[in-house]
């Protein structure tokens, strides 16, 4: 097994384990890593209808690996996908769950974090900041 996919297979692991808690039911556990050269920088993972592999973009886990948070960006991009792939198809509930997944497991403060916020709809940021500062505006 290369050393690449080494990191990657702990962290889905660990993501199986904390859905299986979650959910409260068998996930599926063919499921594989494989990192993909050549996609564009927007293009941070991605599954496949049918398949039980998540791809996941070379060059911005390299970048996370060179600045040194690689396990938090893992984590962050393979439990997005791995959502999906068990069967959360709209993109903006994935990112909410992502978003309180992260929370609960590094932090506010953590590098996991602001990734999981950048990616989040802007619409579920509000209301989340607006729960912990009193209750949005409401106009008529």
């Amino acid at each position: 097994m290369p050393p690449l996919t080494i990191l990657a297979d702990v962290v889905l692991n660990e993501i199986r384990d904390e859905i299986k808690r979650r959910l409260g039911k068998q996930t599926p556990e063919e499921v594989t890593v494989r990192f993909v050269e050549y996609l564009p920088p927007q293009i941070l993972g991605y599954v496949r209808d049918g398949d039980y592999t998540i791809y996941v973009n070379l060059q911005q886990y390299t970048r996370a690996r060179s600045s040194g948070y690689e396990y938090e960006y893992l984590y962050v991009i393979l439990l997005h996908e791995y959502l999906h792939l068990i069967g959360i198809a709209d993109e903006r509930e994935v990112r909410r769950i992502d978003l309180e997944i992260i929370e609960e497991r590094f932090g506010q403060n953590s590098r996991a974090y602001r990734i999981a916020l950048e990616l989040a709809d802007p619409r579920d940021v509000y209301l989340k900041n607006s729960q912990k500062f009193g209750r949005p505006n409401t106009y008529i």
